[in-house]
């Protein structure tokens, strides 16, 4: 039996993925951004900071479903979406979950990401 020395408000994000139906109809859009991150920071980050107005939070997590050897949803994720994997925090996982990389990041610089994020959302803006 392992002891909890201490617990974190956090808010979980389950089940983010992107339907593949949809992805053809995003990429006539030509937008240089993938779909999955421009809904998470359009959409996703906004209603977590809502929350936040009303209850104490301090970090989003998630499961990555990867088992692929070079862990490309993990580095999707650390790159797109700003998501850490480290041993540092940890959590129960459910059954459903065992095989995910547990996976978070905090919520106190959630609203200077998601600024930078737009404010280089036109990566080509510059080549116009």
């Amino acid at each position: 039996m392992k002891r909890v020395g201490k617990t974190f408000a956090g808010i979980e994000i389950v089940h983010f993925c992107t339907n593949d139906l949809h992805r053809e109809i995003w990429n006539k859009f030509n937008i240089d951004q993938k779909l999955g991150v421009v809904v998470f920071w359009m959409f996703i980050v906004p209603k977590i900071l809502e929350v936040m107005q009303h209850i104490g939070c301090e970090y989003i997590f998630l499961f990555a479903a990867d088992m692929t050897p070079d862990e490309y949803l993990v580095n999707y994720y650390k790159t797109y979406l700003k998501f850490k994997d480290t041993t540092e925090h940890g959590t129960t996982m459910s059954l459903y979950d065992y095989g995910c990389k547990f996976m978070h990041q905090e919520t106190a610089s959630l609203k200077a990401k998601q600024e930078f994020f737009f404010e280089h959302f036109n990566r080509d803006e510059d080549a116009i």
